[in-house]
């Protein structure tokens, strides 16, 4: 936080106020952070505040394109066992492009969607299998292993059967090795 202004070396005010923005062809409402220094009157932001004022931006994007978060890429990549860079792998990504979706960079709406697909275990076997020959047998068999778990974990935690439409529902049936 900047406690004086990069301008006259005075004070500064942090502003608040409703904004919109236009991202991706699209408007979004959001709380808008400025500095304001005292001397000069003029505005501005530091890379602090700019972050904050995305964040909000790609929080409702990622929310009104069910885009998984930063977190919940994160958790799933580790649930299955991968480092980032094997993931990209698997997925067909550039080498570093799954680490910088789990860094905050905003995925477009169709990877958003595929991440989304391969939270869940039946799909990213699919996608595991097309990508087989990138690994050792041992390797592969390993990451079978943690994708059995997860999903044996989720079938546990829903006795009443409903996990069956999570994973063979026919929007992910095309995609499944039955």
């Amino acid at each position: 936080m900047i406690t004086e202004s990069p301008l006259t070396g005075g004070k500064v005010i942090l502003h608040k106020e409703p904004d919109t923005l236009s991202y991706r062809g699209e408007d979004f409402a959001y709380t808008s952070y400025e500095y304001e220094c005292v001397d000069t009157g003029q505005r501005f932001t530091d890379l602090e505040l700019d972050w904050k004022n995305m964040s909000q931006i790609y929080d409702q994007y990622r929310q009104r394109h069910n885009i998984p978060s930063p977190a919940e890429l994160t958790s799933m990549r580790e649930r299955y066992g991968l480092s980032a860079n094997k993931m990209a792998q698997v997925l067909g990504l550039g080498v570093n492009q799954y680490a910088k979706y789990e860094q905050g960079e905003m995925p477009s709406e169709s990877i958003g969607k595929m991440l989304r697909s391969i939270q869940t275990p039946a799909v990213f076997m699919g996608y595991l299998e097309d990508a087989r020959n990138q690994f050792s047998e041992a390797e592969y068999k390993k990451i079978c292993a943690k994708v059995q778990k997860s999903f044996l974990k989720i079938i546990k935690s829903k006795p009443d059967l409903s996990w069956f439409w999570d994973f063979f529902s026919p929007r992910y049936i095309g995609r499944v090795a039955l």
